[in-house]
This record gives C-alpha cells, sequence and structure tokens, in this order.
C-alpha cells in the first residue's frame, strides 16, 4: 500500500511541476502576435445591468464613452427592483450618447446581452459588466486581433478596482494579475484559452448571431443556465471552428468580493462553469486542436488526481500537527514556482499572490466538490 501511495506521489509532483512549466514554456517561446489598429471595424458597445448601484453604472458608461475609437453604447436595464440607476442614465443621455433599454420583468443577463446584439449596429460587439470601468485604450486595442478571420473572439486583461480595501482584495488583485498574464496569457499563444472574461469581451456579430439562440436557452442537467455566461460564450465560439485571444494591452477595471462570504459564492459559481463548459467543450475539442484537447484533459485532470494528495494532507494534520511544518516549505516552493511571472512583472504584488496560495491549498479547492454536487442549483449566489 506504501509503495503505491509512493508512486502516486511521485506521478501527481510530476504533473505539478508539468503542469506549471508547460505555461511558462509557450509563454516564454511563443512570441507576442503583431496585428495592425482596425480602424474599419464598426463597434458596438453593450452594457447590461441589474440592481446596480446608479453612480457604478454612470461612472462605467461615462469610462466606455471615453475610450478612443468610434462605438456605439447600449445600456439595458434588465428588470431592476428599482428605476434609481434607471433615471440617472436618463439625464446622463443629456450629455452623452448612447441607447437605454429597459423592461420590468428581470429576464437574466443572457437575454439583456441578446437584445442588445439585436439592436447593434457594429460588426464587433464588446460585452461590458456594469461595475467595469475600461482604460481609454482598452476597445481599440481590444478589437485588433479581428483582422485575422481565423479569431471569433477576444479578451481583455482584468485588474481589481478595490485592490487596497482589505487583506482578501490585495490577494485577489494578485490572482487576477497572475491568473491573466501568466496562465490566459500563456493559453491564447498556442490556442488554448478556455475563457473569455465577463467584464470585457469582443465578438464578431455575425457569430454571436448564429449562437445566440443556442446561449439564451442553454440548459445543463434539465436546468436553465443563468451563471457562467462567459464561459460558455467560449464554448460556442470554439465549437464553431474559430480562435479566441487574450489581449493584454485591452485593460478594464472591476471590482472583486471584500468578503469571504461574497468570495466563496463567486468561486463555487465559477467553478460550477468550469466543470460544465469543461464537459461541453470535451465533446468536440479533438476535433478542434491537440492543444485545446490538452488544456481541457489537464486541467480537470490535476484537479481530481491531487485528490488523494490533499487529503491525506489534511489527515496528517490532525493526526501529527508537527507535518504542518514539513507542509509549509513545499506550498511556499510551488507557489513562488507559480508566481514567478508576478515576482518579474509586479513584484509588489508578490506576497498576496503566496498568501492567496495557501487560501487555495485549504479553502478554495475543495469548493470544486461543493460545485460538482450543485451543479443543478442555478442561483447566482450574491443577489
Amino acid at each position: 500500500m506504501n509503495s503505491v501511495f509512493v508512486v502516486y506521489l511521485a506521478i501527481y509532483t510530476i504533473f505539478a511541476f508539468g503542469y506549471i512549466w508547460y505555461r511558462y514554456i509557450f509563454l516564454l517561446i511563443l512570441k507576442e502576435r503583431y496585428f495592425p489598429f482596425c480602424t474599419h471595424k464598426k463597434v458596438t458597445v453593450i452594457v447590461p445591468f441589474y440592481n446596480e448601484k446608479p453612480l457604478l453604472i454612470e461612472r462605467t458608461v461615462r469610462k466606455i464613452n471615453e475610450c478612443y475609437g468610434k462605438k456605439q453604447i447600449i445600456v439595458i436595464d434588465d428588470g431592476s427592483k428599482s428605476k434609481e440607476s434607471y433615471n440617472q442614465l436618463k439625464k446622463l443621455k443629456e450629455e452623452i450618447s448612447f441607447e437605454l433599454i429597459r423592461y420590468d420583468k428581470n429576464k437574466g443577463k443572457r437575454y439583456a446581452q441578446s437584445i442588445g446584439v439585436k439592436k447593434a449596429e457594429g460588426d464587433i460587439i464588446i460585452t461590458v459588466d456594469s461595475d467595469t470601468i475600461l482604460d481609454k485604450l482598452a476597445i481599440i486595442n481590444l478589437i485588433k486581433p479581428f483582422s485575422d478571420k481565423k479569431i471569433g473572439a477576444t479578451t481583455g486583461q482584468v485588474r481589481v478596482l478595490n485592490r487596497n480595501e482589505n487583506l482578501l482584495t490585495k490577494m485577489q488583485s494578485a490572482r487576477y494579475f497572475n491568473a491573466f498574464n501568466f496562465e490566459r496569457n500563456s493559453q491564447s499563444k498556442f490556442s488554448a484559452l478556455t475563457c473569455l472574461s465577463g467584464p470585457i469581451s469582443a465578438y464578431r456579430k455575425e457569430i454571436l448571431l448564429k449562437i445566440m439562440d443556442d446561449y439564451t436557452t442553454q440548459t445543463f442537467l434539465g436546468i436553465k443556465c443563468t451563471y457562467g455566461d462567459d464561459r460558455h460564450l467560449t464554448t460556442l465560439i470554439l465549437k464553431n471552428g474559430f480562435k479566441v485571444y487574450y489581449v493584454k494591452d485591452a485593460i478594464a477595471y472591476t471590482e472583486v468580493p471584500n468578503s469571504f462570504k461574497k468570495l466563496i459564492s463567486q468561486q463555487i459559481r465559477w467553478k460550477k462553469s468550469f466543470l460544465r463548459e469543461n464537459y461541453l467543450v470535451s465533446k468536440f475539442m479533438f476535433k478542434r486542436s491537440k492543444a485545446l484537447s490538452f488544456e481541457i484533459f489537464i486541467t480537470t485532470f490535476i484537479i481530481f488526481f491531487s485528490l488523494f494528495a490533499r487529503v491525506f494532507l489534511v489527515i496528517s494534520l490532525f493526526v501529527v500537527p508537527f507535518f504542518f511544518l514539513l507542509i509549509i516549505p513545499m506550498i511556499l516552493f510551488m507557489s513562488t514556482l507559480h508566481s514567478l511571472y508576478i515576482l518579474f512583472y509586479k513584484p509588489n504584488d508578490f506576497f498576496y499572490s503566496i498568501l492567496y496560495s495557501f487560501l487555495h491549498v485549504f479553502v478554495i479547492y475543495w469548493l470544486i466538490f461543493i460545485a460538482l454536487f450543485t451543479l443543478k442549483d442555478n442561483r447566482w449566489g450574491t443577489r
């Protein structure tokens, strides 16, 4: 039994190291692609919102308007309980040109986006969350890759707006920087990006029109899907044979959960969409590319294969508390290896990246099993 477990740990260690290093290899070896400006492309920006604070949605629309490049802006009130934000935006229309739509009954973000897509005049449609602030260059940088006809969608770099609020938001800020600039950047370089971010992503309108019915009516295990809209749009884009691309110079800022309870709800929701969409992509990934197939396999496999090692870790801590002193160096080593990118490019967040690794090992990782057993619960969790 002991020899079997030793072999298991050896295999897990190889996979863990390989998982990290294969990202570094593609990140370092493959150069950034150059794309010319797409000045001829018409752009429509869609901003759905539900029960958003008046000042937040106004700030979002103002910042979009300040972005360089011509654009049509469509803001959709998805049946908010109060008309306060809607009325605030009606006043804003006296200063800024944008379309404002409202209906009384809440129908969900996907339905709101579909309304915007139907009214869009642009060839490229950009979706922006209602609490997001765009950098002035975000739009013109985000649409550059559409000069390649094989690229169906792009996503930008999301940074944390409320980083300095508390320790938890600082840890998430470090995580976001690493997730986008290290992980998604690497995925994008070998065409294996599996998630276009909700706060800032762009799509070819012709593709959205083709997939919109599948997107708005998605069901899973017999239940209508409400969360994971960004992941499912990515799945549908990939399924239709197009590539998706990460643009690190298209920067957006968003607020992250400032309490442990809100973070847990968010992470469970994200992990549900991870499980659901990885399963859906696995149905066609071999027809698309080896890189995409490998990405889906390795990210799913390593989560569940590592379970026994993590259970052993937890049990050992209870049986032999002193064992914790041996575990700390192991976690520090792996987290440092995973955080080398942030150490070189954003060293002030390196410490918080290490702290986040401990949070992930002892808390966030285990939420995947809560997500697995509550897949049929489609409640948002934060409303």
